[in-house]
């Protein structure tokens, strides 16, 4: 707050001048600075979800600012949110495909209880998958 004062001079007891008027103004500051306060950050919220359910992916968390707001910024220092990228995260899947089926193999004997195999492969298989 700012107080301004002024005074009639020339006037006199009897006189025939007298000041008009105030004798002193006030105005408020519109904008006036913060005041340091105690504000202090709460305890961070729990992780949220995953931003995606595989590959590249990332979590975030916030906190509340338990305190003061001037002129409408927080008067704590630092950030709400805290963002983290998954170090190992699922593989996605892909349009794999099987090979068609190889030839049957020899027997495994040559009479009695024998077995025959065969074979196929996938493509297109990736990040661990097979």
């Amino acid at each position: 707050t700012q107080t301004q004062s002024r005074t009639c001079s020339g006037a006199s007891c009897g006189g025939s001048k007298f000041c008009s008027g105030l004798s002193s103004s006030t105005r408020r500051d519109s904008n006036p600075p913060c005041c340091p306060v105690n504000a202090v950050w709460s305890s961070w919220d729990t992780w949220g979800p995953w931003s995606a359910t595989c590959g590249s992916r990332t979590q975030t968390r916030s906190r509340i600012c338990d305190g003061s707001f001037c002129n409408g910024r927080s008067t704590c220092g630092g950030s709400k949110l805290l963002l983290r990228s998954d170090p190992s995260p699922p593989c996605c899947p892909v349009n794999a495909v099987w090979s068609s089926w190889s030839s049957w193999g020899s027997w495994s004997a040559t009479c009695g209880n024998r077995t025959q195999t065969q074979s196929r492969t996938c493509s297109g298989a990736s990040c661990g998958g097979s």
